[in-house]
């Protein structure tokens, strides 16, 4: 089991400790066959998974400081899922309305 900063890896899930999303490996599939709670529907390989949760982070973390170098690390993460940055955050913002 791993630890990147408030993600938490192992061999079947990724966890945030900063927002109530994950990652799972799904049973029975190819072990790069992971599906993501806010972007249903869709496959990802293990790194995909992992950025999805890290963007999480990197969009809800308060402690994290605003300014262009996480702007450009935002959309450089949320390339790695093939979606934009203002759609990531526009899901993430209604599961998490009250963030």
């Amino acid at each position: 089991m791993g630890d990147l900063g408030g993600v938490y890896v192992c061999d079947w899930s990724i966890t945030s400790s900063v927002v109530d999303e994950f990652a799972e490996r799904l049973p029975g599939h190819k072990e790069t066959d992971w599906c993501v709670s806010w972007l249903p529907g869709r496959l990802f390989t293990r790194a995909q998974a992992m950025a999805a949760i890290e963007l999480t982070e990197l969009l809800f973390d308060p402690a994290r400081p605003a300014g262009a170098d996480i702007h450009a690390t935002i959309a450089a993460t949320a390339e790695q899922l093939g979606i934009r940055p203002i759609d990531a955050a526009v899901t993430l913002s209604a599961r998490h309305p009250n963030r």
